[in-house]
């Protein structure tokens, strides 16, 4: 269900009165962020009165409409998970940007499913598609000092400083079955969504089985982890988004995955800086900063695996949508565009695996 803006509105101005403030709260200024899929945010201002004095403060709302529907390949978290999640981040003693959390509500009435509020933090999250976001990125990587790629790096390293323990609501799991778990998950998505055969796609699914990394610990991993989920502003990440697919794993994973070619500018003919992960830092820098921050070791091997597997986790993401667009489950466009990031990250992949092909 969608709500139209006066809707929303009319829905807010009861539900926070008494909630976020003792008296009536006012809702204005109301703006749909197109940015998200399946959930919905939105940002909004609320006032009050409170001592004689009128206060005024901005939130906003994440939205999950079809909590309720089943979803067999769905890697996402649920939505009180997420907020869990972001909240044991922000409690935590780390310096990981995240909303200021203050509450899930599970009451579907108001907002046409369960949903949270957290704070407005300031910044816009780049598109590494756009011309203009993406060069000014590179200008980040090319300024003295680096100091967005650094606090891009200093936040990477910061989240993997949490463990199990730290964030309660997410499940621990054996290191090694935790890679079991997700490959077969991928397997099983690829093999029920496919709308053409790949058979490509059935080399990589087999070398991923065949080249399973031994995982010596497990932290929290962000699990969408790239600079598009992030806030920037003013030479710094403002505020880490998106936390509905962390889990607990190998932070190999996030390091893998935050530094694919696709998000240096995949679709752009020819990839300009393709050394450039997320365009904003050298590779190679990244993953020795990383090894300084943290003290670990980053794998290269173990990198190799998760680069192949998050492109495959993408790539699977990719079909699902347009598998959803040509069944009729979904009639959002952007689902049958979802086909075409497919043939790059095959390509991808096969690069990757290519001194094992025979």
């Amino acid at each position: 269900m969608t709500l139209e803006v006066d809707d929303i509105t009319g829905e807010l101005e009861p539900y926070l009165s008494g909630r976020l403030a003792d008296g009536d709260v006012t809702v204005t200024d109301l703006e749909r962020h197109t940015e998200g899929w399946s959930r919905q945010t939105m940002s909004f201002t609320t006032t009050w009165m409170a001592d004689g004095d009128e206060r005024s403060e901005r939130l906003v709302a994440r939205v999950d409409p079809g909590q309720d529907e089943e979803r067999p390949f769905d890697i996402r978290n649920d939505i009180q998970t997420e907020f869990e999640t972001m909240r044991s981040v922000s409690e935590a003693d780390i310096d990981v940007p995240v909303p200021d959390p203050y509450w899930f509500e599970d009451d579907q009435s108001v907002l046409g499913g369960p949903f949270f509020l957290v704070s407005h933090r300031p910044g816009t999250a780049p598109v590494t598609w756009n011309p203009r976001d993406r060069n000014s990125l590179y200008d980040s990587w090319d300024r003295d000092g680096k100091p967005l790629p650094n606090h891009f790096v200093d936040v990477i390293a910061n989240i993997h400083e949490l463990d199990a323990d730290d964030v309660p609501c997410l499940e621990a799991r054996d290191p090694q079955t935790y890679v079991d778990e997700t490959l077969d998950l991928q397997r099983r998505s690829f093999e029920e969504m496919a709308i053409v055969d790949e058979p490509a796609v059935n080399e990589i699914i087999d070398w991923l089985e065949t080249n399973k990394p031994e995982v010596p610990e497990t932290t929290l991993v962000h699990g969408d982890l790239r600079i598009g989920n992030m806030l920037l502003h003013e030479e710094s990440v403002s505020a880490v988004l998106d936390w509905e697919m962390s889990t607990i794993g190998d932070p190999m994973f996030d390091v893998a995955y935050s530094s694919l070619k696709y998000f240096a500018g995949k679709l752009v003919d020819p990839i300009e800086r393709p050394n450039l992960v997320g365009a904003v830092a050298d590779r190679e820098w990244f993953y020795d900063e990383y090894e300084k921050r943290t003290g670990r070791t980053v794998d290269r091997d173990r990198l190799r695996y998760w680069r192949v597997f998050g492109a495959l986790r993408m790539m699977n993401g990719g079909i699902g949508g347009a598998y959803r667009y040509h069944t009729g489950e979904s009639d959002d466009v952007r689902s049958a565009w979802f086909q075409y990031i497919v043939p790059g990250l095959i390509e991808d992949m096969l690069d990757l695996i290519e001194a094992d092909r025979t």
